[in-house]
């Protein structure tokens, strides 16, 4: 009996997340915000929930510090879930002493990955009596990512047959996608009805730098006694200017090759945000026990909503040269301890999904933003002192849509000092505290996830979601 030791690991989902360094490495948005800054009444980064919730004073943002955001949700990707503690050291999931069963608890039937960053290198908001008006500059990266649970199911079995005479592994359904792109965005907010119900919008001019598209539809690996096939259905596309792929001495897809890649705008498009924000208190007389709703506001916001538009040019497509892998010979696949699932691939699986170009490809020129749909109830306990609130925020146009609930609060005890405390449930397997904090005339620090449980090395292992925010801003003119 042959015995191949080795990890699997897709090169075309490697790739997928490749491009994505492109635009981080190569570009340093008031595009996105902590759900902490909702409650703050000093917040200038409201407008990135609702346009309406506009800022109590207008700001100049300092240039290239204006704003800085990083954000990160999985169900499953955290390292609790692929590391186990042991005697005298911690195992991997692939140990012999690490069961199937007490690995495979921790994996969903989809996981999924989901990463921003967003910084904005310019930004000013001012008022014109009533009217609100704001510009930012800024540039935006998202990656989406989503791995079925037969992939797992595959690494920690292997393809050991067991006593049976054939099985099949299934690993169809990866699925990767980024953007990153610049933003131009103009905003305006204007109070109706007796200053009761405040509605805004904001026009966002996008520039697109790079996008990306990985997946891999179908997967069987069939093992028998005699043979293993293996079949697949993969494609990929990437717009970059000047990037072209790499094989290696067997003709296969090896990465890409970007000496003669150049920066420059692949596409263009446009976005929209709208939002209102309501004072019932405001516009109704309320009298007895509904006086209480004189300090509440209701807010619905729907950001990021729109399009890029790629040019065909700078669309690089791949997809799977069509076979069929035979490999004569029983074979036992296992797999090594201590290998990096996420580093090496191994021959038989790059040559089952194979990657060539593909001049017939139907080419996708267009890729939609990341929208949210955020929905606000807040109480003014202490005017210009104490707010408390919760938040809604759903996160669509992903490979898996997410809903995240924060109950949050702010308290102001100086005019020149204000603290945030939130607590958000990202999904029913994890929550966590947030904390902001706003100092002096503009410096403030924001994450929604504070409290992540880490190891003996500083690194979160529970974690499901880790956030940061900061920035410095001018603030100008009266306060409204």
């Amino acid at each position: 009996m042959k015995k191949i030791n080795y990890i699997t690991s897709f090169k075309g989902l490697k790739i997928a997340l490749f491009i994505i360094g492109i635009s981080f490495s190569a570009h340093s948005v008031f595009g996105q915000s902590t759900n902490t800054e909702f409650f703050m009444s000093s917040s200038f980064t409201k407008t990135a929930f609702n346009p309406a919730k506009r800022p109590e004073k207008g700001y100049i943002g300092i240039p290239a510090l204006t704003n800085f955001y990083l954000d990160y949700k999985t169900n499953t990707f955290n390292l609790d879930h692929f590391v186990f503690p042991g005697s005298p050291k911690a195992k991997t999931f692939l140990h012999p002493d690490i069961t199937y069963d007490q690995f495979m608890k921790g994996i969903g039937s989809d996981n999924y990955l989901n990463s921003d960053f967003d910084y904005t290198f310019l930004g000013f908001g001012f008022y014109v009596n009533d009217l609100f008006l704001s510009f930012d500059a800024s540039v935006r990266a998202n990656l989406n990512l989503n791995v079925p649970e037969g992939i797992f199911k595959f690494i920690k079995k292997g393809v050991a047959l067991n006593g049976k005479d054939r099985e099949t592994h299934d690993l169809s359904n990866i699925s990767a996608n980024m953007n990153a792109f610049g933003q131009i965005g103009i905003g305006g907010s204007y109070p109706l009805l007796d200053q009761s119900l405040v509605v805004g919008t904001k026009v966002k001019v996008l520039l697109g730098i790079a996008n990306a598209r990985f997946n891999l539809d179908r997967m069987l690996i069939n093992v028998d006694r005699k043979q293993w096939t293996m079949e697949s259905q993969a494609s990929m596309q990437v717009i970059y200017p000047g990037i072209t792929p790499k094989y290696d001495e067997d003709g296969l897809f090896d990465g890409f090759d970007t000496e003669d890649s150049s920066f420059g705008f692949s596409g263009f498009g446009l976005g929209f945000d709208f939002g209102a924000a309501f004072k019932p208190g405001d516009y109704f007389d309320f009298a007895g026990d509904l006086a209480l709703l004189d300090n509440v506001t209701v807010s619905l916001g729907f950001t990021d909503i729109g399009f890029i538009n790629w040019n065909k040019n700078n669309v690089l497509a791949l997809a799977t040269n069509p076979s069929k892998n035979i490999l004569a010979g029983n074979y036992n696949i296992t797999f090594e301890d201590n290998s990096n699932i996420f580093d090496n691939l191994t021959d038989s699986l790059n040559s089952a999904i194979n990657l060539i170009e593909d001049p017939n490809a139907k080419l996708k020129t267009s890729s939609g933003l990341r929208a949210t749909m955020n929905w606000g109830l807040e109480y003014q306990l202490i005017e210009d002192k104490l707010n408390l609130g919760i938040l809604s925020a759903t996160y669509l146009n992903t490979i898996k849509p997410i809903t995240e609930f924060t109950l949050g609060g702010a308290y102001r005890p100086v005019s020149a000092v204000e603290l945030g405390l939130s607590y958000s449930f990202v999904h029913s397997s994890f929550q966590t505290f947030g904390f902001a904090l706003h100092l002096g005339p503009g410096f403030y620090i924001a994450s929604d996830y504070i409290i992540p449980h880490i190891n003996s090395d500083w690194t979160p292992t529970t974690s499901k979601a880790l956030n940061l925010q900061f920035g410095f801003v001018i603030p100008i003119g009266k306060k409204h």
